[in-house]
């Protein structure tokens, strides 16, 4: 979303496009690691990805600190596309997750979806989240070359889920040289604008952990993986911490969080 066709990289799993329901591992070519203004996770490059999925708890955020009438956000996400590397400029991105933030004193969670460059969608008032809720995301290419969006949630304690969410399409601008698959994402984000050219303040979410990470490629080409942590986000927009770091937890799951 907004900077996500930066520059960007990380490590996620290894999956032969024949195994798309396998877990990933973190054995990959390592990319270093980058900084980026609003980005902080594992992205995996460099081939073509039929699909990517991971799960995460809602974490709850801190709202004590936020002022009236204003709004924080952080997002986390899967998606596909939007890694720009030095031959091929993506400019499109399909990604699902959850939006995470407060509206002054009031935490508020949701759905979030995006086929960027089009404007992201919220399903706050529909599908709605509440702090502690498990979720589970994926984005998957089609045989037409659209895109399926999927999530599921299940409240905390429950067995059986509370919502399952889905949506096919494409990012505007898709094309052959630009299919919106060359890189897979799990991502935590800096908050859409607010209306102007500057982005919403970071919500204060302490850390969340991604688990059941994997993806699906369909080539055999080798990934890179690159470590993205957030420092300074846009124009300074913070609320309380300046950093957001990832760190490797098992060969499925990470963790991003604040300092």
């Amino acid at each position: 979303m907004g900077k996500s066709v930066l520059k960007i990289c990380a490590v996620l799993a290894m999956l032969s496009w024949l195994l798309i329901d396998a877990t990933a591992s973190f054995a990959q070519t390592s990319g270093g690691t980058k900084t980026l203004d609003n980005w902080a996770g594992y992205v995996i490059s460099d081939a073509a990805y039929l699909s990517v999925s991971a799960s995460w708890v809602v974490p709850e955020v801190d709202c004590s600190l936020v002022a009236a009438g204003q709004t924080t956000q952080a997002i986390a996400w899967v998606g596909l596309g939007g890694y720009s590397d030095t031959t091929i400029a993506q400019t499109t991105l399909e990604q699902v997750g959850t939006i995470q933030g407060c509206n002054g004193s009031i935490p508020t969670y949701g759905l979030f979806y995006e086929f960027f460059p089009a404007a992201p969608q919220s399903g706050q008032l529909v599908y709605t989240l509440s702090a502690g809720d498990t979720v589970s995301a994926r984005v998957t290419q089609n045989f037409d070359g659209t895109y399926t969006l999927w999530e599921q949630a299940t409240a905390k304690g429950a067995t059986s889920p509370k919502w399952t969410f889905t949506t096919t399409g494409s990012s505007p601008g898709t094309s052959g040289s630009d299919p919106g698959n060359r890189s897979a994402e799990v991502i935590v984000e800096q908050g859409g604008y607010s209306g102007t050219s500057t982005r919403l303040p970071m919500a204060s979410y302490g850390s969340i952990t991604f688990f059941n990470v994997a993806y699906a490629k369909a080539s055999t080409a080798t990934d890179e993986a690159t470590t993205i942590q957030f420092y300074e986000p846009l124009d300074g927009n913070i609320m309380s911490t300046q950093r957001a770091i990832p760190a490797v937890l098992s060969p499925t799951s990470f963790i991003v969080y604040q300092l």
